[in-house]
């Protein structure tokens, strides 16, 4: 009976010693794969260095890369020069690093998954810095924002001067070795008939033209909805 009793106290204590010595379940990290795309790298948010890098991210397993073109008010770099970007990913967090442009080298750190804004921005924040060389930048804050694909049919509502309706349709193209996307498209205005354009998308910005002309007739920024655009001589908004 004795023993009986001893073994009964004790279940409880052994009990204690099991719970504390047990781990408690941890909660992992959850890794977020980057989309590839199109993007636009704002450095230097808020500072009076602030510009971006308009280009291309393509991702295979970890690792990531692109080519990106930096427009900035400085003129460091041509804006019309390559820059190759290489990196990986791990725990929600995009690290990329460029080959060397002016003497500098940019590293981006940002931090996963893009999320939408008020304005339907897909965007993700982080951190830049530009080290050495005629573009150095100090760390600062980064934006990096995903660009919608222009593909698709649009209706334009123009607004300015007058207000007029027309469509567009535009084929956006796989990017090319300098991080754009070419195009090509048709835009019918009012009272007159279909024109086929040509162009480029790059950042966020489409600039389609006739061969003939060649300065575009057809610009357009799809950084946040509605899409803005200039076209058949006035301007306003086009939607899907």
């Amino acid at each position: 009976m004795r023993s009986r009793l001893r073994l009964f106290l004790l279940l409880p204590v052994a009990t204690l010693i099991a719970c504390g010595g047990s781990s408690a379940p941890t909660i992992g990290t959850i890794a977020y794969t980057p989309v590839a795309g199109d993007y636009v790298i704002t450095v230097g948010v808020g500072t009076a260095g602030q510009a971006n890098f308009n280009g291309n991210l393509a991702v295979s397993g970890t690792a990531v890369s692109g080519v990106f073109r930096y427009a900035n008010v400085a003129a460091c770099v041509p804006a019309t020069q390559d820059i190759p970007f290489t990196g990986s990913f791990a725990n929600s967090v995009l690290t990329l690093t460029s080959a060397s442009f002016s003497n500098s080298v940019a590293t981006f750190t940002i931090k996963l998954p893009l999320s939408n804004n008020n304005i339907n921005q897909q965007i993700a924040s982080g951190t830049s810095v530009i080290a050495g060389g005629t573009c150095a930048l100090a760390s600062s804050t980064l934006q990096a924002q995903l660009i919608p694909t222009f593909n698709g049919n649009w209706t334009v509502t123009l607004t300015s001067p007058s207000a007029a309706t027309a469509t567009l349709q535009v084929t956006q193209s796989a990017a090319n070795a300098d991080g754009q996307f070419p195009a090509s498209g048709t835009i019918t205005c009012a009272g007159s008939g279909p024109t086929a354009l040509t162009g480029l998308v790059s950042g966020a910005s489409l600039q389609l033209a006739t061969t003939a002309q060649g300065s575009p007739i057809v610009t357009a920024n799809n950084s946040a909805v509605p899409v803005t655009v200039s076209a058949c001589g006035g301007t306003g908004t086009m939607t899907q």
